[in-house]
């Protein structure tokens, strides 16, 4: 079985073993997707298929290209170029291109030229996060493979796995985004449960309704303003947990399960009207924030608009 140790990504596995089994792979492909689900994973097992190799470390025929410093330079795509030119040992020859977007534009028009003629045996793959960020043609001459987020319940069967007690796991996997990566980092961060922490006394300040505190909350968000997203993804799941805590729902459905008190106790002070209200409002900001609107104006906004819901 191919890529059986892949999480997620069944279109990719499909269509890459089909591609295999045919004896129909191309010259360059592009794995594109979000960071920690699986691309250079998926790069070096198709590496270890077509090479026919257990392990790629003791493989002279899989060259690894990997940013020096903040980028690729076109002093590493021209040793490739001397390279590509010496025939395999077997059958072919395979060049992982990591972080891909990080080339410099010098080194994506020296890559042009080989991805426009490469040798019969070289197999180029680019591994980014954005194709957007790779020049028209170089994407053009690439067989570009989505690579999707990874079902949330994989991320969190996976940490159960990996001794994750259960409820933890399922908070861990709701902020992952489909990133294993990131659910695994989160897991080993202490900073994301203080931040977590805070959270918690953001909306026992939003729902006290006092408004000398609750004007004061965008000077308390400052500190995470470059994870700003991450801090408001935590209010909506509490929110929604204190909706679910309303209706009367199976429990086991709470994000938040360690602070089922904290969430009872919250949800006998709002109205499920103003909860719905408040989600609504918190992602608007998300979205203006994404927009690139000023950080202070927009957390200020919300909270006011927050009081303005529950006064």
């Amino acid at each position: 079985m191919y890529f059986e140790n892949i999480k997620g990504q069944e279109f990719a596995k499909k269509y890459m073993t089909n591609s295999v089994k045919k004896a129909k792979v191309n010259h360059a492909y592009m794995f594109e997707g979000i960071e920690g689900i699986g691309k250079e994973t998926f790069a070096n097992d198709l590496a270890k298929i077509l090479l026919d190799v257990p392990h790629l470390e003791n493989a002279p025929d899989c060259i690894k290209i990997n940013p020096e410093g903040s980028s690729i330079k076109i002093a590493q795509i021209r040793n490739l170029q001397s390279d590509i030119v010496i025939k395999p040992h077997k059958k072919y020859k395979i060049y992982i291109i990591d972080k891909a977007e990080k080339m410099t534009t010098e080194a994506q028009n020296a890559l042009l030229k080989t991805l426009e003629e490469p040798p019969e045996y070289a197999i180029i793959i680019l591994i980014a996060n954005n194709k957007e960020s790779l020049l028209p043609t170089i994407r053009s001459r690439c067989e570009v493979i989505k690579f999707t987020p990874i079902p949330l319940i994989e991320i969190k069967n996976h940490l159960i796995n990996q001794g994750i007690e259960s409820n933890r796991a399922s908070l861990l996997s709701s902020f992952s985004r489909g990133s294993m990566k990131k659910a695994l980092e989160l897991a080993s961060s202490n900073e994301f449960y203080e931040m977590k922490e805070n959270v918690q006394k953001y909306i026992e300040v939003i729902l006290s309704r006092n408004m000398v505190e609750i004007l004061n909350i965008p000077s308390e968000m400052e500190q995470y303003k470059g994870e700003i997203i991450t801090v408001l993804d935590m209010m909506i799941n509490y929110f929604r947990d204190i909706m679910i805590c309303k209706e009367h729902v199976d429990k086991n459905m709470i994000i938040n399960a360690d602070k089922i008190t904290f969430v009872q106790n919250m949800s006998n002070k709002i109205k499920y009207s103003q909860v719905s209200k408040i989600i609504d409002i918190i992602e608007e900001t998300k979205i203006k924030i994404k927009g690139n609107c000023n950080f202070n104006v927009s957390i200020q906004v919300m909270s006011l608009n927050i009081y303005e819901v529950i006064k």
